[in-house]
């Protein structure tokens, strides 16, 4: 048995070879390279036993040698896979299952019945192109290309992607050689595995060993204040690059709404656990800001994409304009296009950005003692204050005003957003009715500033017309009336709800 530890990438581009290969010439990093042709099925019963069982079984024929591989359950984070193998020669093209250890398999399998069983789900046939590299400090990394396709049925999927894998040595060598490709290449961290990619392309959809996603991210009140904020960077790198994949398969505006929001989740943790962490560690909240300003316009387009939609909720109402259409339409066009954002999402910078949260994951999971922990207070009454905090300094005003108009609602999104990042983070160590009870309100609020802020935008870009409309002036006004009061109704409800952190469970 081995445990494989490699980085995957997703490769943008083409003459990946070339560019590696001069990569490596240029640097003067010492190799040996070699390529063939690799075909693998991947098997499994009808009913997905290895599956369920976070289990993957393919047969591997290169020329006349053939090797069947069983890997058991691992871990992905940021692109770094780490996964026990078992790998074993074999005669045939079939898996003989009795040839792995007992011990891999769990109690509720019948390994014998599984064997019968087995059917080919899926193919994956690439050529892998290899660079094995010793460096100075002699560690040995294989990088491998494989550029094919995965077949299952009549479907099929395209491979292009470079692993890195550590065969022996540290892994700070791994984050190393992927910094140097990051300059060369226009890369993304691969999340799924060939195998997850030919269950999705099957039918499965990848979704038997995935739970649904959680909305807070602490929920064990025994764990430690600096084990919550590194759970946390696991948890928002891989909801970040999870956005980031739907974004590239759906290019909805959406989508890249969500890489912000995480993009934020993640800075917001720098935040909140600031005291836990070192002035290197803090280095990487200023690199996320970067970013999350450089997608600060979304939010705008996402409300004229709405206003300027056809099937959008006030677009027959603004038809009374075709003037007000077109200015929508052309404020609209002055954001990135889907390619700018693509290759940012494939951008040396970002690639390093993911790289750094990654890194900071692993050692702080190596180390337990690298932040100053205190032990002045627990996480959950670490949680109470920094939500109490939050809160304060959003309600302040609403408490003190009974009714707020357009601007003054819109100046407290940032501070709404802000305490909705901190709930995000601690508010699953609370009671879940009394903690939602507490958030409905303040829910219903966030979303009522948001359509406030489609209504600001018309008002703004009705006060540049030559002539407005008076019946599309006077709907705007009655709308936002309409909607100010549904707004300091919801008001009057959330600041005057019990603080759910306080209660006892």
């Amino acid at each position: 048995m081995t445990t494989e530890i490699e980085l995957k990438y997703l490769v943008l581009g083409d003459n990946t070879i070339e560019k590696i290969t001069e990569i490596f010439n240029r640097e003067n990093i010492q190799f040996s390279y070699q390529q063939k042709q690799l075909t693998n099925c991947y098997f499994d019963t009808s009913d997905l036993n290895l599956r369920h069982h976070d289990m993957g079984l393919r047969v591997r024929r290169n020329n006349q040698h053939i090797e069947q591989t069983i890997k058991t359950a691992g871990q992905v984070v940021g692109g770094l896979h780490s996964r026990p193998e078992y790998n074993i020669d074999i005669k045939s093209t079939s898996p003989e299952l009795a040839l792995f250890p007992k011990e891999i398999w769990q109690a509720d399998q019948v390994v014998n019945q599984i064997q019968n069983d087995l059917m080919t789900l899926f193919t994956t046939n690439f050529t892998r192109s290899t660079w094995l590299i010793t460096d100075a400090d002699n560690n040995v990394i294989e990088l491998a290309y494989d550029q094919g396709d995965i077949v299952s049925a009549e479907q099929s999927e395209c491979i292009d992607e470079i692993e890195l894998e550590l065969v022996e040595g540290d892994k700070s060598a791994l984050f190393n050689l992927s910094s140097l490709l990051f300059k060369a290449l226009a890369l993304r961290p691969g999340l799924k595995s060939k195998a997850a990619r030919g269950y999705a392309l099957w039918g499965n959809k990848d979704n038997i060993t995935k739970n649904k996603p959680q909305n807070f991210i602490c929920h064990q009140r025994s764990d430690s204040i600096a084990n919550a904020f590194t759970y946390g960077l696991s948890f928002g790198l891989t909801r970040l690059q999870n956005s980031i994949e739907e974004y590239l398969s759906t290019e909805s505006l959406k989508e890249l709404v969500e890489i912000r929001a995480n993009l934020a989740l993640i800075r917001h943790g720098f935040w909140l656990f600031e005291h836990y962490l070192t002035p290197e560690e803090l280095v990487i909240r200023a690199e996320i800001s970067h970013f999350v300003h450089l997608l600060a316009w979304v939010d705008n387009a996402i409300h004229l994409q709405e206003l300027t939609n056809k099937t959008g909720n006030y677009r027959k109402k603004l038809d009374f304009s075709k003037q007000l259409i077109k200015q929508l339409k052309l404020e609209k066009r002055r954001f990135p296009n889907v390619s700018e954002i693509i290759q940012l999402l494939h951008s040396s910078r970002f690639n390093q950005l993911q790289l750094s949260i990654l890194q900071l994951y692993l050692s702080r999971s190596q180390d337990g003692t690298l932040q100053p922990e205190h032990n002045e207070k627990s996480l959950v009454i670490f949680a109470q204050d920094k939500i109490q905090l939050s809160l304060s300094e959003m309600s302040l005003e609403m408490k003190n005003t009974t009714s707020l108009d357009c601007q003054q609602y819109i100046a407290q999104s940032k501070r709404l957003y802000r305490s909705s990042l901190t709930g995000t983070w601690l508010a699953g160590l609370f009671d879940n009715e009394l903690r939602d009870k507490f958030r409905r309100p303040w829910l219903d609020i966030q979303q009522g500033i948001s359509e406030l802020q489609s209504l600001w935008i018309i008002h703004q870009q009705l006060e540049k017309l030559d002539e407005a409309p008076q019946k599309l002036v006077e709907w705007q006004q009655s709308k936002m009336e309409g909607l100010l009061l549904a707004l300091n109704n919801s008001k009057a409800i959330a600041v005057s709800m019990t603080p759910y952190w306080y209660e006892t469970n």
